[in-house]
């Protein structure tokens, strides 16, 4: 994120956003968290259909906080080790590379814009709803941009320091 742009919560706009706000206090940045897959799919298998969630995009997503304590090792110490499940439907103008066998992010970055015509809106419309544009910065592996029409959160679930559920 550029120096001169401010930080937009996007909580208000994520359904089930509470999932991982009540765990972390605040919506994260994801500094450091590691994306564990990446899954693209044709919701219902009928994208052309009005009400169609398609294409829906699905990330899981292990997020930590980092503390201010340093452990005996010389490292910062991590708390709140949470797998995030996250949900992106009517997903337009994807753009990823870089998907490797470890895809650490330096931050994600959500915003909100019009949604561009032909797409929605129009003379007859008025002004298109809003979309939602995720930005995933890479510190390495996946990196990319897309929009959606709705996002949300599945689940945000405890986990290990390795982003394993703990059962």
């Amino acid at each position: 994120m550029s120096a001169d742009s401010q930080w937009f919560d996007p909580s208000e706009v994520i359904k089930n956003s509470n999932r991982i706000t009540d765990i972390f206090g605040y919506w994260p940045t994801f500094h450091d968290a590691e994306i564990q897959s990446f899954c693209l799919s044709v919701a219902g298998g009928q994208p052309w259909l009005a009400d169609s969630d398609s294409p829906v995009l699905d990330l899981h997503v292990y997020v930590f906080e980092m503390t201010k304590e340093v452990s005996a090792d010389g490292y910062f110490v991590l708390a709140k080790h949470t797998l995030a499940h996250l949900r992106f439907r009517n997903v337009e103008g994807l753009s990823v590379s870089q998907f490797s066998h470890q895809n650490c992010i330096f931050e994600m970055v959500f915003s909100v814009e019009p949604m561009s015509f032909p797409f929605g809106g129009g003379p007859a419309e008025g002004p298109p709803p809003n979309v939602i544009k995720v930005d995933i910065d890479s510190s390495c592996g996946l990196q990319g941009e897309f929009k959606c029409h709705s996002a949300e959160v599945v689940s945000a679930v405890p986990c290990d320091e390795d982003g394993n559920l703990i059962v």
